[in-house]
């Protein structure tokens, strides 16, 4: 009987302290809480404990009907850039493969107000076979934009805001980097070289982060972290087509969304 006892006993007590093991890795910033006070609100410890619902909102961009012919540029007044295409250089708006089109950007509208933090990782702007890569890129306000020139030649940087700070910079050398940054958010706006004027790119100044850019299929992906479900608006924008809008109803942190652009 002694001996069945000191075994009730330490069974007791093992699965005493694995309770407390558990509990601690459910509430780890905040102190203990009693035992029978744990043991009265199991629901309240298992809602603690669930993740956060994450997801995206995906899909595809289309074009149908008939898309202009692609224009050839004129990139004969610098030797660097002629020696990089010697096939010559040219430019087409609406392109995409499998009548997916790209370069549209993608953003959510009517998402909670509230202040968004910009990511620590800055937006990669290169200026790299005499064009701009990526040709249509978004940002968060006062995300920094590291803007890169991988040629051997001179170009700058100048984009031309409606609502931001103008700037103009010149980057005469391969490999030369600076970091800018955009305040306040604002609508598709060019960027520019004027040594070389077939390039440019668009950018776009977002307050939150729901927003993306379809890729040569046509595809998006928009992360939906600490997005509520509900119904959402979409905007959709391209450099030559303009402006489409439709809604998503995000369910479970996910939803698909296809949208057709025509000419």
């Amino acid at each position: 009987m002694i001996r069945q006892s000191v075994l009730a006993i330490s069974f007791a007590t093992i699965l005493a302290c694995s309770e407390s093991s558990a509990a601690d890795t459910t509430a780890v910033a905040a102190p203990a809480a009693p035992k029978a006070a744990a043991m009265e609100t199991p629901a309240a410890a298992a809602a603690v404990a669930k993740p956060a619902v994450a997801g995206r909102v995906s899909g595809t961009i289309k074009f149908t009907g008939e898309a202009p012919a692609a224009e050839a540029l004129d990139i004969a007044s610098d030797p660097v850039c002629t020696g990089l295409h010697p096939s010559g250089l040219s430019r087409q708006l609406i392109h995409g493969e499998g009548g997916g089109l790209a370069d549209v950007f993608v953003q959510l509208t009517g998402v909670p107000d509230g202040k968004y933090e910009a990511p620590s990782t800055p937006v990669v702007l290169d200026q790299v076979g005499c064009t701009y890569v990526p040709h249509v890129f978004g940002v968060m306000e006062k995300q920094d934009i590291k803007i890169v020139n991988s040629d051997d030649t001179l170009h700058n940087i100048h984009p031309t805001p409606a609502v931001n700070r103008e700037f103009n910079v010149g980057m005469p050398t391969k490999g030369m980097e600076i970091t800018k940054s955009f305040k306040k958010a604002e609508d598709a706006f060019p960027i520019k070289c004027d040594v070389h004027t077939w390039m440019k790119a668009w950018c776009v100044v977002m307050e939150h982060p729901y927003f993306a850019v379809s890729d040569a299929h046509g595809a998006f992906a928009i992360d939906t972290a600490n997005l509520p479900d509900g119904e959402y608006g979409v905007k959709a924008w391209h450099e030559s087509l303009g402006v489409k809008e439709g809604k998503v109803k995000v369910e479970g942190g996910a939803a698909t969304f296809d949208l057709t652009f025509a000419k």
